[in-house]
């Protein structure tokens, strides 16, 4: 083992020193490149899943408020829904409002009418009567030959138009 030690020029000293360098190279390289650059990649892990979090969340209100904005056009096109069904209601009730004012209206100008013609009926009636009664008179006048006066036409007259006035 010797001649294979001597062969490569292997000195103790020399291996010693070397390996000391190393450990000193490797505790430099640690804690001047491996630590920060942990530190870094750590850090930047832990902004990645804060940014994946906050990612999240943001797509859970918007996804909540995508489920509220749906209730809210729900509730407005029920409610336009509503509007729409009170208002013909409403149409229909003043539809059949106004149709029953015209029949009410229509039935109080016919019955106004029937009264006019009634009340009309009744003074032509009247007039006919008085007419038919002074007619009579004179014929009856005439017939008896004699002459009447006044109050007795008037009488006559009276007469007449009662007894006419009860056959009816």
């Amino acid at each position: 083992m010797a001649d294979i030690l001597a062969a490569l020029h292997f000195k103790p000293w020399t291996f010693i020193m070397m390996a000391f360098n190393l450990l000193i190279v490797a505790l430099v390289l640690n804690k001047l490149v491996y630590k920060p650059v942990s530190k870094l990649l750590e850090e930047r892990e832990q902004k990645i899943e804060g940014s994946l979090r906050d990612a999240a969340l943001a797509k859970q209100r918007a996804e909540e408020q995508l489920k509220e904005y749906e209730a809210r056009m729900q509730s407005a096109r029920q409610e336009a829904q509503e509007i729409i069904a009170r208002a013909q209601k409403l149409g229909a009730e003043m539809q059949e409002s106004i149709v029953n004012q015209a029949r009410e209206e229509a039935r109080k100008t016919m019955e106004k009418a029937k009264a006019e013609i009634q009340g009309e009926k009744a003074k032509a009636l009247a007039a006919i009567r008085e007419e038919v009664a002074t007619l009579a008179v004179l014929a009856a006048g005439r017939v008896i030959g004699r002459s009447l006066t006044p109050a007795d036409h008037e009488r006559l007259v009276q007469e007449f138009i009662a007894e006419v006035g009860e056959v009816q």
